[in-house]
């Protein structure tokens, strides 16, 4: 994963999905147009095009603790840092298409799929994007599944000491590379509205993540499984309570003839904790503009499984991560057509261990705090 142009990335895996999404959406519109002989439906939007731009500060992008953002500008570890500066702005153009049918009586059938780059302004290095395709579908006027598909071809998480080749060249430069991985992503949720207007919603995540060629123990298999009851309390004031449980399974090795029994390297698995509340509050229109303050706090709990000695792994064994979040999004309705965002986004880790002596490597290494805030502007058009 060296540097490139974001070109080098994104083309040759979005003409692919180009061609996906042409195949998609004709398929979509012949299955509409033999249903449209047979018998007349209610008119529904056929197709809705969403463009979106973002732009936002990161004032973190690495995620890295006091300890690294410190050698960082001081100019240590030489090797280890291959961008210019911690933070950065990032540029999000976003295109969404959702097509509209009723392929089963009267109930909604919708393909949706999406494209999303990320610029960083300063460090290209970061560039990333991700794929998405959907399809949900209504087996009564209030009940939902979908089934989705997600791809991100590559994700640049920092660079770290490639500990077999510290083994043979010691403690130099060359010994950092490049982490990063490539991820695949199913998903499936099913929604239902009960009483007068409460939701509830189940979902189930598989995600398989493929790390680079120097870090191939952490490629791992993670399922996902949540709920979210989604709670109007007043006309103009929802809220949204969800919890999420994941388990993540890790190679654990990475070198032919070896497992996790005879490995001497990282093990990464984990199981996680999650917990979302969300408050949304409709605003009294101002000179007929539409507004509205969304506000979230999440928090993780993530405890390393990994039966691995101390010595052997000291940033996994006994360790357990503690996630807060805080979000906070304005939301403007311009017209029926646009609308504009501003946000503001901090997470925080602290990480903790069972083990007493090595309680402070844990802490220094890998608690870190982010903030992010932006403005983002979203365009619909429906045909």
């Amino acid at each position: 994963m060296n540097k490139h142009k974001i070109s080098d990335i994104v083309f040759p895996h979005s003409a692919g999905f180009i061609l996906l999404f042409v195949i998609f959406f004709l398929a979509g519109h012949e299955a509409l147009a033999q249903k449209k002989k047979k018998t007349a439906k209610k008119k529904v939007p056929e197709l809705e095009i969403n463009f979106g731009l973002a732009t936002s500060y990161d004032d973190n992008i690495l995620k890295y603790s006091e300890k690294y953002l410190e050698r960082f500008m001081n100019g240590e570890d030489y090797g280890r840092f291959h961008i210019e500066t911690y933070d950065d702005i990032i540029i999000n153009p976003s295109l969404q298409l959702v097509s509209t049918y009723r392929l089963f009586g009267n109930l909604k059938s919708e393909f949706s799929a999406d494209f999303n780059p990320r610029f960083y302004v300063v460090n290209d290095i970061k560039n990333w994007s991700s794929f998405n395709l959907g399809y949900r579908q209504y087996f009564t006027k209030r009940a939902s599944f979908k089934v989705s598909y997600g791809y991100i071809p590559d994700f640049y998480i920092r660079h770290f000491r490639d500990d077999d080749w510290v083994e043979v060249y010691g403690y130099k430069p060359e010994t950092f590379q490049p982490m990063g991985f490539a991820k695949d992503n199913f998903g499936l949720y099913v929604h239902n509205t009960f009483f007068k207007n409460t939701g509830i919603r189940l979902t189930a995540n598989f995600a398989k993540y493929y790390y680079n060629e120097h870090f191939t123990e952490y490629d791992s298999d993670d399922l996902s499984l949540g709920i979210r009851l989604i709670q109007p309390l007043h006309k103009n004031v929802k809220v949204e309570l969800g919890y999420v449980f994941t388990q993540s399974d890790a190679k654990g090795y990475d070198e032919p003839g070896e497992s996790t029994a005879n490995s001497d390297d990282s093990d990464a698995d984990f199981d996680e904790d999650s917990y979302i509340f969300l408050v949304n509050w409709q605003l009294p229109d101002v000179k007929k503009f539409k507004h509205s303050l969304d506000a979230s706090v999440a928090y993780e709990e993530r405890y390393y499984t990994t039966d691995n000695y101390i010595e052997l792994d000291p940033e996994h064994a006994g360790r357990v991560d503690h996630v807060s979040a805080f979000g906070l999004t304005y939301n403007l309705r311009l017209n029926k057509s646009l609308n504009l965002a501003a946000f503001y986004k901090w997470i925080g880790r602290n990480s903790t261990t069972s083990s007493d002596i090595n309680s402070e490597y844990v802490s220094i290494e890998k608690d870190y705090r982010q903030a992010v805030v932006g403005i983002e502007l979203e365009y619909k058009l429906k045909y």
